[in-house]
């Protein structure tokens, strides 16, 4: 995913709300990136990708933290804790249960 005119980044997962590129680099902002912490990621680097996508136009992230289950909604109003179990976008709605993601 082509962010800025010099900064690449490949997400985890990407909702598209339009067919995938010819190309194979997404240049237009996805629906919905999803970030799956890994052991060895350092919270600065991945804010720092959040606020890339943000930035870029992506209207949701979720960032997802496996081994504790918990996750957190981003988006460039405000960030959130996931606390009843229910990931969740903005239109058009899509609602995944945190439960669900094994």
């Amino acid at each position: 995913m082509q962010v800025k005119a010099s900064r690449f980044r490949v997400p985890d997962i990407s909702v598209l709300d339009a067919p995938p590129p010819a190309g194979g680099i997404i240049v237009e902002p996805p629906f919905l990136y999803v970030e799956i912490l890994s052991p060895s990621d350092r919270m600065s680097e991945i804010q720092e990708r959040i606020d890339d996508y943000l930035s870029f136009g992506v209207k949701n992230v979720w960032l997802l933290h496996p081994r504790t289950r918990r996750a957190f909604v981003y988006t460039l109003e405000a960030v959130s804790e996931v606390r009843d179990g229910m990931l969740r976008t903005s239109a058009p709605d899509i609602c995944v249960p945190l439960a669900e993601l094994d």
